[in-house]
């Protein structure tokens, strides 16, 4: 491996078990990264998180991680009241990352989780996830760059992202296989929340070049037998 080779993890939302068996692989690299969406819909997003702040895994901000910091602000601010961005996160997978952190998926006990999401450091850690990590030819995001996007669309688009002069990474839209086009994008969020697999990949940051891709299927831990790849 070059001095340039970083690794990019894939969407993992949750699936704790899974991680730690890519993770264990990505031998000789500079730094691991995140295309964000750690927490929500699986069953371990605390351990996620956990596992991230203990091994340096830099993230970008997903918009699942978007939907938790909205919806915790928010609600600081109205005196813990449910309001619209606790009820639209609770309901979009947040209930699962509340039930890892305190044993319970009632929606009465949002104040609860928050509380003790705080406590833990980790609200603290997921509010600090930048939009990007940019280098001289690779930009990692959660979601396709596209002319004319925002701070919005960088989290929520699903639209073919733009041609830059740097290789896009990205996720966000599960699929069954990474795609990966020379020159202009990859992305690497495989389903694994959806019983398929997580992805990582090897990538020269000088060069704008994929150099490996690594895969995982989800671990039987991390399996839930009622979820659906949205295609």
């Amino acid at each position: 491996m070059t001095d340039s080779a970083i690794a990019v993890i894939g969407d993992i939302h949750g699936c704790y078990y899974t991680l730690k068996k890519i993770h264990s692989r990505l031998k000789n690299v500079g730094e691991i990264y995140s295309v964000g969406d750690l927490i929500d819909r699986g069953k371990y997003s605390k351990a996620v998180v956990e596992f991230c702040m203990t091994n340096s895994i830099k993230s970008v901000r997903g918009n699942h991680e978007d939907m938790m910091i909205k919806a915790i602000e928010k609600s600081d601010k109205f005196l813990g009241f449910m309001f619209k961005e606790a009820e639209h996160y609770y309901y979009n997978g947040g209930k699962e990352t509340q039930n890892s952190y305190i044993n319970s998926r009632s929606f009465s006990d949002f104040k609860k989780f928050k509380q003790n999401i705080k406590d833990l450091g980790h609200f603290d850690f997921i509010n600090s996830f930048p939009l990007k990590y940019e280098f001289p030819k690779v930009v990692i995001s959660h979601a396709g760059i596209i002319n004319g996007g925002d701070d919005v669309s960088i989290l929520w688009n699903r639209r073919t992202p733009a041609m830059l002069d740097k290789l896009q990474i990205f996720g966000h839209t599960p699929i069954r296989e990474i795609v990966y086009k020379e020159n202009y994008y990859s992305n690497i969020d495989t389903g694994c929340v959806f019983n398929n697999k997580l992805t990582a990949v090897i990538v020269d940051v000088n060069k704008g070049v994929i150099t490996d891709v690594l895969e995982e299927n989800c671990d039987e831990n991390d399996v839930d037998p009622e979820a659906e790849m949205e295609l």
